[in-house]
């Protein structure tokens, strides 16, 4: 994303082609395999093993970018990306349900999550500086490269637990027996569960603004306040790293806290802080100063954190054993799909049309991203119809 600005000086791109590049070229292959790779963890494919190779060949296409030499080869090694993470995330959340019960789950899931912070702090702060002093397609190599290390490291220190064995059976501690869902039932029972699919919805619905917020910033930060690539690099990655730390921990905290309340009390906190955020957000984005902008965005950026943990424990608590590493594919092919395929393309057009309208390439972005922020209204909207179900539901159990 810190890349944006040069690529787009290098290959003569539109907004809409580079929206194309951070989003929808990463979300195709990945959508298309994520679900054919959550069946084969859920019939016992070794996710150790999964999670290190794909970490290894993701690492090493994302350096390979940096060799393209035109926008259409650029789209080929992202969707090459793409394909790679898509076995990550299902494997990556089957296994930590195996590692951790349910009143546990919620602060596991929400720390792991926080590598999406600290990735994305690390390879703005990394990739800007790089890319300064030398060029962007030096500073793909220099973030993608590394994470060979971590992938040959996680193969050699991970091990693979028994399935099911967070649900010990009694007192006994031997792993549940786990009968193999076919993919149709594993759909009909997940969609079924209402309060699933609002979950889903509005994780795909944050995604959406979030994607199409954060890929647009540097953007707005150079062409509107004429910050400097290492200056939005540094700014940006530590702002969104801390405040990603500080929100996802917060969201994961409390959902552990709250959800021993009922799985309903863990929502309460995304419905709040989405809520609070947007107005925030769009004071940010009609700042006057690039620093002003940076500094008013930490509130938010905390703020909409805080869904990530309780919407993963969310879909692993409510689905089927035998089904969790699909319920963890649905969800991520929904909101790549929708959000990450389609935020940064979407707010990306829009900025090429208002530009078309106001002749102000700053201005239309500050306007594009007004709008990408009203629409954590529909992510709002069902996280209340899920919080709704699963009061609904909880009321029935106890009546029953």
């Amino acid at each position: 994303m810190i890349l944006q600005e040069p690529i787009k000086r290098d290959f003569q791109l539109l907004d809409w082609q580079l929206g194309l590049l951070t989003g929808a070229s990463i979300s195709l292959l990945y959508t298309a395999m994520t679900i054919p790779i959550a069946r084969s963890v859920d019939r016992g494919l070794n996710r150790v093993r999964l999670i290190a190779s794909v970490t290894l060949l993701w690492s090493v296409l994302t350096a390979a970018c940096g060799l393209t030499r035109g926008f259409g080869q650029f789209v080929v090694a992202r969707m090459g990306v793409g394909m790679a993470e898509a076995g990550f995330t299902p494997a990556a959340h089957s296994l930590l349900s195996d590692l951790y019960p349910l009143r546990g789950r919620p602060v596991a899931m929400g720390i792991f999550s926080l590598g999406v912070p600290i990735g994305i702090m690390t390879g703005m702060a990394v990739g800007g500086v790089v890319a300064q002093h030398y060029d962007w397609r030096t500073a793909l190599m220099v973030v993608g490269l590394p994470g060979v290390l971590v992938a040959l490291g996680f193969a050699l220190v991970a091990r693979e637990p028994a399935r099911g064995a967070s649900e010990a059976a009694g007192d006994s501690g031997l792993a549940l027996p786990i009968a193999p869902m076919r993919f149709g039932a594993a759909i009909g029972t997940l969609w079924h569960c209402r309060a699933y699919v609002h979950v889903v919805m509005g994780s795909a619905a944050a995604s959406f603004a979030a994607s199409g917020i954060f890929s647009w910033m540097p953007p707005l930060l150079i062409r509107v306040h004429g910050m400097s690539l290492s200056q939005v690099g540094l700014g940006l990655g530590l702002l969104s790293g801390v405040s990603g730390l500080i929100g996802m921990w917060l969201g994961g905290w409390q959902a552990a806290r709250l959800g021993a309340r009922g799985l309903h009390a863990m929502l309460w906190a995304p419905v709040i802080g989405l809520t609070i955020s947007i107005p925030i957000f769009i004071a940010a984005f009609h700042a006057a100063s690039g620093s002003a902008t940076l500094l008013i965005l930490f509130v938010p950026l905390v703020l909409s954190g805080l869904w990530t943990a309780p919407s993963i424990a969310l879909t692993q608590s409510l689905a089927p054993l035998a089904a969790r590493a699909t319920a963890s594919a649905v969800y991520i092919v929904t909101a790549n799909l929708i959000g990450v395929a389609m935020g940064p393309l979407v707010i990306g057009g829009l900025s090429d049309v208002l530009t078309r309208n106001m002749g102000d390439a700053g201005a239309a972005l500050r306007w594009a991203l007004t709008i990408a922020a009203l629409t954590l209204i529909w992510s709002i909207t069902h996280w209340s119809l899920a919080l709704r179900r699963l009061m609904k539901d909880r009321a029935g159990v106890g009546a029953a």
